[in-house]
């Protein structure tokens, strides 16, 4: 975040801390995308259908610290292979509460689209975040991040964070 938190609202800095994340992804600077988190931060994504449901598991992305979300651009840098897309975010209607714990709670819609190299849209993702925001040494950190499908059908594997 390039604002120091003093000169601006926490809501304003919540959503600059979005912006970051969007951007990480969309500007495929990865390897900055954990640094966003607590290092025991959590980063989860499952669908709507699931969570309505009751249903403990069936998470498509499953990661409990920096340590693991690493782990996994490592394997997107150097190991897996698939094909190459241009991601966008859009995150709106972003609503913040502060917690008796001195943590907030950040809700925001979605929608990603993905565009391969050839310029053909591959996928388009909508839901909501389910954030759990901390300020840690100055700054503000994801401690937990829920992301939240839509729908439980995809036109495309899961291949990067949403």
């Amino acid at each position: 975040m390039d604002t120091p938190f003093a000169d601006i609202s926490i809501e304003q800095s919540i959503h600059n801390l979005l912006n970051e994340y969007a951007d990480c992804l969309d500007s495929e600077r990865l390897e900055d995308w954990p640094e966003l988190f607590l290092e025991n931060g959590s980063y989860f994504v499952s669908t709507r259908d699931n969570l309505e449901a009751g249903l403990d598991g069936g998470y498509w992305m499953y990661y409990t610290s920096q340590a693991m979300m690493r782990d996994r651009v490592t394997s997107l840098r150097h190991i897996n292979t698939y094909n190459k897309y241009y991601c966008r975010h859009l995150i709106t209607n972003t609503k913040v509460k502060p917690q008796d714990d001195g943590s907030f709670k950040a809700n925001s819609n979605f929608l990603l689209v993905q565009i391969g190299f050839e310029g053909k849209t591959e996928g388009i993702r909508a839901g909501e975040y389910r954030d759990t925001v901390v300020m840690f040494e100055g700054e503000l950190k994801f401690k937990e991040k829920l992301v939240v499908v839509d729908t439980f059908h995809s036109d495309t594997t899961l291949i990067k964070p949403l």
